[in-house]
């Protein structure tokens, strides 16, 4: 029985706090350390609005403080800042170290929220380490992170991480998951087990009844269990305790709400005695502290924990910079093995790194050299009894003295005038000359001629058509009735009874008709090949077919076999208008590569005109001719542009000119807003002519001068009235450079340090 005398040393507690940073929500888990044993007080979890690789640095911030400050209330109300140890994704870590974006998060989450870091670990190996420890063996399995929107899966064989991806959930998590695993390249073989942590343990059923896709290297369908949804944190702050060299008491992480933090059974602090609960366990060390990169009987902490000194001993700012860069993820007491260069050679996963401590270590320095500092022969050392009493109040008048000096004084203000523009266009014709100076009241100005070559290819579907085909073959007998042999040449047009004509293939006599009165005559005839005028089956002519031949009476022709060989049909060829499209297209397609050339050839103060003048192609040469039959027809060639530049100090001169009629003497163009369009060009050698249109916006002229001295020393309040009298200003902001809470807003008396700026709102 433990008794609270006099004498008896007091026991000391320390409190850490493990920060679990997961995709979708942040964990905050308190435990507190006594004689080497920890007890978990109490957690508390909080979501991002998507992901906490989308989240803000603010939203960060906020979701942190939310889980953090509701999981402390387990705590006792004394407790100073609490040693945190970070649990990250693994994408976070690059060689044992945390990559530099995010460690910058860190730094700024544990400055702001007054944290002081010992370490990280990476969850899905501190989930992996905690399962061996409970299962007795290196796990192998594939462990998967779900939530609403992204899941994260690592393929884990004998408890090194071998690959590690995540994807925004597409259908369902199942389904994501299987996408996954197809992205897998370091394992021909898939475990057999899917171990998956999230919010909802009922998740499992979706996918034990998932039908994996069989290209994934399952011998059999796999088994899936569910951790429970505070396993991650139970992992962070169990490999946290082993790596810091305690036992882990409790079998359970409290309940996540804030009505049970008030019943967390606590050590009692009168007694010193712990309040037993059946729950309680102690989980046995053998061989946990080396795997953990801790030996029995050195003291790590002073070997290689340099962010954890002894009690009492602090770090510079100056050596926790130097070193924060530079600390190794878990070096100490790990076996060669287990470091993790490549994905499967995992190092521990606890890292040690620092970050400054603020304001509690740059005071009592600041105070140490106050008291070296000799003040009229003396020192603050050397100042006793009333002499400090008369002292402190001098030397707080003289510090409030020089704060209020520098504060309206020397501190500096920004101004920022919202304007509401008023818009104007208008239209003119324009001269764009080289070799002359501008003349706005003239409507010219000076420009510059560039000019550029570009070479490019188009192509396009064919759209012409004709009919193609073979023309009909045959033999005729050409039968002469008169007295006399009848000469035909070759090409003589012979017709059908149906009216289609054909031509004789060769030139032929035929002999004249013999015979007599009473025997009869009989005409002369030759047989003669013949082709048809025109393609197409329409003349492959049966047999027996008589002919006309030149009109005569006298000479007539048949067929005695059909006629064949006449085929016709209608095909895709190239067409006048293809061969116009492509020389229209070219152009087009090039110009925008014209600009981008002759723009590299004008300086900053100039500007190109929108629109290029083409003159024309240079070379061209088509894949086919007109009337070729293709599908597609392509043009290659080179075309020539000019472009023409202009001042922009020119263009606004000219923009006054034009818009003279639509603003004041108080008023001028916002240069930013002025857009100035081209149409109807007409080039001549020297110059070319348009019609310009001007369009900008209409902004008052800041005094800057005449305002600043008006608004020096003045209130805030009263220097907005001041400065929204102002014509077309409808909002001010007004900003110093520092400023201090229990001081008035008051912009500097010296106009020196206020300067105004403009913000047009079209």
């Amino acid at each position: 029985m433990k008794l609270g005398l006099p004498f008896q040393k007091a026991e000391k507690k320390e409190y850490f706090l493990a920060l679990v940073l997961r995709n979708e929500k942040v964990n905050a888990v308190f435990f507190e350390e006594s004689q080497g044993k920890v007890h978990v007080l109490g957690k508390h979890s909080e979501k991002f609005e998507s992901s906490i690789e989308e989240a803000s640095i603010d939203e960060l911030l906020e979701t942190a403080d939310r889980a953090i400050s509701t999981a402390e209330q387990s705590l006792p109300k004394t407790t100073e800042t609490v040693k945190t140890i970070f649990g990250v994704k693994g994408s976070w870590v690059e060689n044992t170290k945390i990559k530099k974006d995010y460690l910058a998060k860190l730094k700024k989450v544990s400055d702001e929220l007054g944290l002081l870091p010992i370490g990280f670990l990476v969850i899905f190996e501190a989930i992996s380490f905690l399962l061996e420890k409970e299962e007795g063996a290196p796990a192998t399995l594939i462990l998967v992170e779900t939530g609403e929107k992204f899941v994260s899966a690592a393929l884990i064989k004998a408890g090194r991480i071998k690959e590690f991806k995540t994807s925004e959930i597409a259908q369902s998590p199942a389904s994501t998951l299987d996408n996954i695993l197809k992205h897998f390249t370091s394992a021909e073989v898939f475990p057999q087990r899917i171990v998956i942590f999230n919010e909802d343990e009922d998740e499992s059923q979706e996918f034990i009844n998932f039908k994996w896709s069989k290209s994934l290297p399952f011998l059999h369908i796999p088994q899936v269990t569910t951790l429970p949804s505070d396993f991650d944190a139970k992992a962070v702050v169990a490999g946290a305790a082993n790596q810091l060299g305690f036992e882990v008491l409790d079998e359970e992480l409290p309940k996540d709400d804030e009505e049970m933090i008030d019943a967390i059974k606590p050590i009692n602090e009168k007694s010193g005695e712990e309040i037993s609960d059946d729950k309680v366990k102690i989980i046995p060390q053998e061989g946990s502290l080396e795997y953990f990169g801790f030996v029995k009987d050195r003291d790590i902490a002073k070997e290689h924990l340099p962010a954890i000194k002894q009690e009492n001993e602090k770090m510079s700012p100056q050596e926790v910079s130097e070193q924060i860069e530079d600390l190794p993820a878990g070096e100490a007491g790990i076996p060669k093995e287990i470091k993790k260069e490549e994905a499967g050679k995992r190092q521990l996963p606890l890292g040690v790194f620092a970050v400054l401590r603020g304001g509690q270590e740059i005071l009592p320095k600041l105070l140490k050299s106050l008291n070296k500092v000799p003040i009229r022969g003396l020192s603050l050392s050397s100042l006793s009894g009333r002499g400090k009493i008369v002292f402190i109040p001098l030397l707080l008048l003289i510090l409030l003295a020089i704060v209020l000096f520098f504060y309206f004084f020397a501190n500096k203000a920004t101004v920022v005038l919202d304007i509401t523009a008023k818009s104007a266009e208008k239209s003119q014709d324009a001269t764009f000359v080289s070799g002359s100076p501008s003349d706005p009241s003239a409507g010219r100005l000076a420009s510059q001629f560039l000019s550029t070559t570009q070479e490019g290819s188009v192509s396009t579907k064919t759209t012409g058509k004709k009919e193609v085909g073979d023309k009909a073959k045959g033999t005729v007998t050409v039968f002469n009735s008169s007295s006399s042999p009848q000469n035909l040449s070759s090409g003589t047009t012979i017709t059908s009874s149906n009216d289609l004509e054909f031509t004789l293939d060769k030139s032929i006599t035929v002999a004249s008709a013999s015979g007599d009165i009473f025997s009869g005559t009989t005409p002369g005839k030759v047989d003669v090949p013949v082709t048809a005028k025109k393609i197409g089956q329409e003349y492959n002519l049966p047999s027996n077919i008589k002919f006309t031949v030149g009109g005569s009476s006298s000479i007539a022709a048949k067929n005695d076999d059909p006629f064949s060989e006449g085929t016709k049909k209608e095909v895709i060829v190239v067409s006048e208008k293809d061969i116009k499209k492509l020389r229209e297209e070219l152009p087009k397609n090039l110009e925008q590569k014209a600009k981008d050339e002759l723009s590299t050839k004008i300086s900053e103060d100039d500007v190109l005109l929108s629109v290029l003048i083409n003159e024309g192609l240079v070379k061209e040469k088509f894949s086919k001719k007109e009337d070729d039959e293709a599908n597609e027809v392509s043009l290659t060639g080179t075309v020539s542009f000019r472009g023409v530049s202009y001042k922009k100090s020119d263009a606004l001169e000219f923009a006054k000119e034009v818009l003279k009629g639509e603003i004041s003497e108080d008023e001028t163009i916002d240069p930013d807003s002025l857009e100035v369009g081209v149409g109807g060009i007409e080039q001549n050698e020297d110059k070319v002519s348009a019609k310009v249109s001007i369009k900008g916006f209409v902004i008052p002229k800041v005094d800057s001068t005449s305002l600043v001295k008006q608004i020096s020393g003045k209130s805030f309040g009263k220097a907005s009235d001041i400065l929204e009298k102002y014509p077309q200003v409808s909002n001010t902001e007004i900003k110093l450079s520092f400023s201090l809470p229990l001081l008035p807003k008051i912009l500097p008396f010296s106009s020196k340090n206020i300067s105004i700026t403009t913000k047009v709102n079209e």
